[in-house]
């Protein structure tokens, strides 16, 4: 697999190539920065994607390894019949050395066997290929609405999923 910040490194390229980027690279700091706007995180194995990521905008801090971004698309795992979840979200935060992403405000998905759901924030390891949080979410598949109270663990690679602590069937 490579790691996420080739992946990167590769979308800055065609970003800047293709002119979507404006560089701001700042002086002030060990660490610098650089705005991007519309970019694409791809992180691959062999000929699969495993994490398509699209963001309207991007601040990269090079010296942290990390993107912040802002209206973001992720899917994990978008080459099965059903990615493994797509989701969007206001705001998120990527680590390129690990590939783990948090995202915040409105964030709402589709999991591989059909749940949506609506909650302010999760989090998702690459490693463990689990997405979770525990902030309060709202859940809907075939057989209803559920409001978890104290969030949810949903397993990718797996597609389980299981909602913590009380539940409450909402009508």
């Amino acid at each position: 697999m490579r790691p996420f910040w080739a992946n990167a490194a590769c979308g800055v390229c065609v970003s800047i190539a293709l002119g979507y980027a404006s560089a701001a690279w700042s002086d002030e700091a060990a660490s610098s920065a650089l705005e991007l706007g519309k970019i694409t995180f791809v992180v691959s194995q062999g000929t699969e994607n495993e994490i398509v990521l699209v963001a309207e905008h991007a601040r990269v801090e090079t010296g942290e390894k990390l993107a912040h971004l802002t209206t973001v698309h992720l899917l994990l795992d978008p080459g099965r019949e059903k990615p493994g979840l797509d989701m969007r979200c206001e705001r998120g935060t990527v680590d390129m050395e690990t590939s783990d992403f948090h995202a915040a405000g409105n964030v709402r998905g589709t999991t591989g066997d059909g749940r949506r759901f609506r909650t302010e924030r999760l989090r998702y390891s690459h490693g463990t290929g689990l997405v979770s949080t525990e902030a309060p979410v709202d859940i809907r598949d075939e057989a209803g609405s559920y409001r978890g109270n104290d969030g949810f663990r949903y397993y990718v690679r797996e597609n389980r999923f299981l909602l913590r602590g009380a539940a409450t069937v909402v009508k």
